[in-house]
């Protein structure tokens, strides 16, 4: 069954094949490459495909839960939102996103975000909810203090990434922190 959400201005749902070139022109961004871990800078429509199917895996085996994020008004796709590095048995993951770069600071991220946290502790039960940013990265982290999360720890030259190393930022929400900033699960 296909898994959709709608926010205020977005529509969330899994990715299909008509999906691929909105979806690589974005990923494609220097600005989106620059700041994530593992976009590699020649992003292929080969690899693009691969990536679909590994989502689809991903799912069945809940692993990682990722989606496109579209414009609720245009329908245009402007970005991923997901939760990776699921563990049922510790009832945990990491949150993942990134947005157009034409379209940064709207909001789009935190609102994007906001509904995947929801679905992680009122839906699938998670204890605790991560996120990881370069320490350089601090959009991403006011992304993260927006909904909540609080700061555990940098790790110091975690990412080798284009010949440079990058510490990295952790944050993160408990399930009694979402609860005591959102008192409703079914709205």
């Amino acid at each position: 069954m296909e898994q959709s959400f709608t926010t205020e201005r977005l529509f969330i749902r899994e990715y299909n094949r008509k999906d691929i070139d909105d979806f690589l022109y974005v990923i494609r961004q220097p600005e989106i490459r620059a700041t994530t871990y593992g976009i590699p800078a020649d992003y292929p429509k080969s690899r693009a495909k691969k990536w679909f199917r590994f989502l689809r895996d991903s799912k069945k085996n809940m692993k990682s839960l990722e989606y496109g994020v579209f414009m609720l008004d245009s329908g245009k796709y402007v970005g991923n939102v997901g939760l990776i590095n699921i563990s049922i048995e510790h009832r945990h993951a990491d949150i993942s996103y990134y947005i157009d770069k034409d379209i940064r600071s709207q909001g789009i991220a935190t609102e994007a975000s906001a509904a995947m946290l929801k679905y992680g502790f009122c839906e699938l039960g998670f204890e605790k909810i991560s996120g990881l940013c370069m320490s350089c990265n601090s959009p991403s982290r006011r992304v993260m203090e927006k909904l909540g999360m609080k700061y555990e720890g940098t790790s110091r030259n975690e990412l080798f990434k284009n010949g440079i190393f990058y510490d990295i930022d952790r944050l993160s929400i408990l399930k009694s922190e979402y609860f005591a900033l959102n008192t409703i699960c079914n709205s």
